[in-house]
């Protein structure tokens, strides 16, 4: 099961960044919303991983 959950974020991940890239390619208010939801994605990535170590 750790694996899948592992595939999972790892596909989150590079999903994330790649409408991160494709976003920066168009110029207007629809790249930057693209990018901006790439930038949600890692920033729930990171709060999940950082999730485990808080008190």
């Amino acid at each position: 099961m750790k694996y899948v959950i592992r595939l999972l974020y790892l596909l989150v991940f590079i999903g994330s960044m790649v409408l991160i890239i494709t976003g920066q390619r168009s110029i207007g208010p629809g790249g930057l919303a693209v990018m901006l939801v790439g930038l949600v994605g890692i920033l729930v990535l990171l709060y999940l991983y950082n999730k485990k170590y808080q008190k």
